[in-house]
């Protein structure tokens, strides 16, 4: 009995121990299934240099090309609860949605108290998130799903780290991991004791465990004052998602402190995680080029989203995390710039579907559409920003073979197909230069 007793208590004091320091185990979990899987390694490693390769040959067009080109991602999140209380409400999947668009485009409240030496190289990121309203099967959805699991299952990094991922362990499986960012929220909780907030999987992992997990008690706003409840451990998760690492760079075990890297220039080196404190401190005197032009030593970014700050000390990413974001967005989870999983809510027919009325080609395209009718008929095809707003308007009869589009700006744009007033069909399109 003495010998189970202190096995039980080495066991609880060193989750203690983990739970009082962890607030993501992206790292973590990056490391398991780089065990599970080693030949992945390599695939991360390519990658890396496939980013590296597209923003040197297109940070000038990031620049350039501010606000014209917002790319929009359909989320679904994977209510999985064992009780009502981790059942959160769809006003917290409403509210977590809306603190996502606010972080990546800047438009936060409390960016006004990010400090004069970072608030310039502050980035909008140009990446909006919306609930997805058409699932796998083409079918109209609110972007939630609920799934009760049995009080059994586990889905804490301890035991079945990625169960929640699967309906077979109790979990749900994901929608497909190329059209959608899957969102799961649970209880990641052992022996009562919150373990995480949070992880996500980088890009280029196994689509079967693709997405973001979020302990249910830190999505959206919720009302327990804690210091991690303003719906920021998802910003950080999501960040993770697409290709940040932690602005001190998580090589403390193999590196000396401040030696590790973000593969990010203008976020300041840091010896570790700010540990969930808004404290200003300067832990490294080495710095990137970038603030050595400069003649400057900065501050610990604590306000970064990618650091472990409190909730309402995080206000920002900065230029060069825009840069990598859209970089891997553009390559590795390049397939998400034409997902028809958000398409607009009430329009009755998804572009890609068997009975869409006509066809454009190529997607993505630089110069010229060509539009082949598949059902025939008069029709209106109206491409539009993704504010709406009107850019070309065409009258379709027969099948058109060469349509001149040169003027429309890069980015991504809608089509609606109109026929007796009704809309018929809807789509996406990337126009590249």
């Amino acid at each position: 009995m003495k010998r189970i007793l202190l096995s039980l208590a080495i066991l609880l004091s060193g989750t203690l121990a983990f739970a009082q320091k962890d607030k993501c185990y992206t790292d973590e979990a990056h490391g398991h299934h780089l065990h599970q899987n080693p030949s992945r390694e390599a695939i991360y490693k390519q990658n890396e240099e496939m980013v590296r390769r597209w923003i040197e040959n297109n940070k000038d067009q990031i620049q350039s090309n501010k606000g014209s080109a917002v790319i929009s991602i359909p989320v679904v999140f994977h209510i999985v609860y064992k009780n009502a209380t981790q059942n959160i409400a769809d006003s917290n999947i409403y509210r977590q949605v809306e603190i996502l668009n606010e972080s990546f485009r800047k438009t936060n409240a409390n960016f006004s108290q990010t400090r004069p030496i970072f608030d310039t190289i502050a980035a909008d990121v140009e990446i909006e998130f919306c609930l997805a309203t058409v699932d796998p099967s083409g079918q109209w959805t609110t972007g939630i799903t609920r799934t009760q699991a049995p009080s059994s299952a586990q889905f804490n990094p301890l035991i079945g780290m990625d169960n929640v991922k699967r309906s077979a362990n109790g979990g749900k499986d994901p929608w497909p991991t190329d059209q959608y960012l899957n969102i799961w929220i649970c209880d990641m909780s052992f022996l009562g004791i919150t373990l995480v907030l949070g992880y996500a999987q980088f890009p280029g992992g196994d689509p079967l465990t693709d997405g973001v997990v979020i302990q249910y008690q830190f999505t959206g706003f919720m009302p327990n004052n804690t210091t991690n409840t303003k719906g920021k451990t998802t910003v950080h998760e999501v960040g993770h998602w697409l290709g940040l690492r932690h602005i001190w760079g998580d090589g403390q075990l193999s590196s000396p402190l401040c030696d590790s890297t973000d593969y990010v220039d203008d976020t300041p080196n840091a010896d570790t995680a700010s540990q969930q404190t808004c404290v200003i401190k300067n832990s490294c005197s080495n710095e990137s080029a970038y603030w050595t032009s400069l003649g400057i030593d900065p501050p610990d970014m604590i306000e970064n989203y990618m650091d472990y700050s409190y909730d309402d000390c995080m206000t920002m990413f900065t230029n060069g995390q825009k840069d990598r974001m859209q970089g891997f967005l553009n390559t590795v989870r390049a397939s998400l710039l034409t997902s028809q999983g958000c398409v607009t809510t009430g329009l009755p027919t998804l572009a890609g579907s068997n009975n869409q009325v006509i066809s454009v080609f190529p997607n993505p395209f630089a110069g010229d559409l060509s539009i082949n009718l598949n059902q025939p008929g008069n029709y209106t095809v109206n491409i539009t920003d993704l504010s709406g707003r009107l850019l070309k308007k065409l009258e379709v009869s027969s099948n058109v073979s060469s349509v001149d589009v040169s003027e429309l700006a890069s980015g991504m744009l809608l089509f609606e197909v109109v026929q007796n007033g009704n809309v018929v069909q809807v789509g996406k399109l990337i126009k590249t230069d």
